[in-house]
């Protein structure tokens, strides 16, 4: 058996393998120039090398800075570890052995919004830095840090404020077997496949789905431990699974952002009770996948549950994907209460009893060959992307609100590279704030909804 669903920074490596796919099978179908013969490659360049120089040497002993890489005979990992751990160790020597074992990359996504209803706006919405570390052969260390719209200070409604840097995902993996890893840290909630897999790189379309961002409040993370791991169910089967306990919701459920506001909890628990959540998928074969998971939590102090259950589906035919999920969030009736005296959560808003969302998207990869013949020889192997996606979210389902939206897009991307992105969509929308449920098989939905236009650039480093 092979640990691909073991390692820490899994997601990131499927996302890779994920942006390559499609241009290789592209390039098999199309009958692809052959690779170079190695002789005749041009000489590789040296990369970027970071200089330590300028490091200080805090103790004054002049000690130079060893290599990076640099071993000395009979040295183990570990040996390097309880050096670095020495009071004597300079902050260069230091610095020189984390670069030994250590990787940086991210991604990010820049906007350009124009609403039928509003302003033109470009949108700095997301640059992302990912710290990925060896500790040794079964420990490891990844971490995601987010900008969202620049950072702080963030200029809204005309006033500066503090903006968003975030800690999304950071964890320590243990090892245990071929088929378990103990995981710890800042933990992304496995409800979906979506919230698993949001980078914006591996997304076709600029938005996220209107229910995988409120009922699971894409990005959903939570303070936790638990388990991951997979197995092989004979030649081609695989089942993966994650199980965790984390703090989990508090009270803040409110109609239109659904969980948006009770998620997150870093620093403390609202209650005693630990939140389960769990997700097990099967792979009957390469690009096809299908999963269920769920949630369960009490989200005040005395002891009202949320509980949610999620089904998602990837197949891969070709040149086509399709991918949906659907979700469902039953919650014990209750307000938004119990915070600390004094604090402004306490609102005492009603909490909607029940949530209910879906999407199913199409995303068809192809080639417009007089196009590419044009292009730098780098981008002569890439490909436009078109998408079609029909969603529907409900956040509160005992009565029509405008937390009820349903929303149809249409997409076109080209991507020249696998790691850079040009997209483009408009979508279709209309919510139930007029007291009509929103769906695209009425007529108030062609006659009252409203359209928005998006473009961005994304890209994976």
């Amino acid at each position: 058996m092979t640990s691909r669903a073991t390692m820490p920074g899994r997601h990131h490596l499927f996302l890779l393998c994920l942006l390559l796919a499609p241009l290789t099978g592209l390039a098999q179908e199309e009958g692809s120039t052959p690779a170079r013969p190695a002789e005749d490659a041009p000489k590789q360049e040296e990369g970027p090398k970071l200089d330590l120089e300028g490091l200080e040497d805090p103790a004054g002993t002049g000690t130079a800075a060893p290599a990076p890489n640099a071993e000395t005979p009979g040295q183990t990992e570990q040996d390097t570890f309880t050096e670095r751990l020495q009071p004597t160790t300079t902050l260069a020597q230091r610095a020189a052995a984390i670069l030994d074992r250590t990787t940086l990359g991210g991604y990010a996504e820049h906007d350009f919004i124009l609403p039928q209803q509003g302003v033109t706006t470009f949108r700095a919405h997301r640059y992302v830095l990912f710290v990925y570390s060896h500790i040794s052969e079964r420990v490891s260390t990844a971490t995601e840090i987010e900008f969202e719209f620049a950072g702080s200070p963030l200029k809204r409604d005309g006033s500066l404020g503090a903006g968003e840097v975030l800690l999304e995902f950071s964890v320590v993996d243990l090892m245990l077997t071929d088929w378990a890893t103990f995981r710890a840290g800042v933990i992304l909630v496995p409800v979906g496949a979506y919230n698993l897999r949001h980078d914006a790189p591996a997304q076709e379309l600029p938005e996220r789905p209107i229910a995988y961002t409120t009922i699971v409040p894409t990005t959903w993370f939570e303070s936790g431990a638990g388990f991951l791991g997979g197995f092989d169910l004979g030649r081609d089967w695989r089942l993966s699974y994650e199980v965790y306990a984390v703090n989990g919701l508090d009270a803040k459920i409110l109609d239109g952002q659904g969980f948006r506001a009770a998620r997150g909890s870093h620093l403390e628990d609202n209650n005693n009770d630990k939140a389960l959540t769990g997700r097990v998928s099967v792979s009957p074969f390469l690009g096809l996948e299908a999963g269920l998971s769920g949630y369960t939590g009490a989200y005040d102090v005395e002891g009202r549950r949320v509980n949610m259950l999620n089904a998602d589906v990837f197949w891969r035919l070709g040149a086509l994907d399709l991918t949906g999920e659907v979700v469902g969030a039953f919650i014990d009736p209750g307000f938004v209460q119990g915070f600390p005296n004094g604090s402004t959560a306490n609102t005492r808003d009603r909490v909607p009893t029940g949530m209910f969302g879906f999407y199913g998207q199409a995303n068809y990869r192809f080639r417009i060959e007089p196009f590419f013949r044009l292009l730098p020889d780098e981008w002569k192997e890439g490909h436009f992307t078109a998408s079609l996606r029909y969603e529907e979210k409900d956040t509160d389902t005992e009565f029509i609100t405008s937390g009820d939206v349903a929303r149809l897009t249409l997409g076109l991307n080209f991507r020249p590279l696998p790691p850079y992105v040009l997209k483009s969509s408009f979508f279709w929308e209309k919510s139930g704030g007029d007291g009509e449920q929103p769906h695209a098989w009425s007529g108030q939905f062609w006659d009252e909804g409203h359209w928005t236009f998006l473009a961005s650039v994304a890209y994976l480093f």
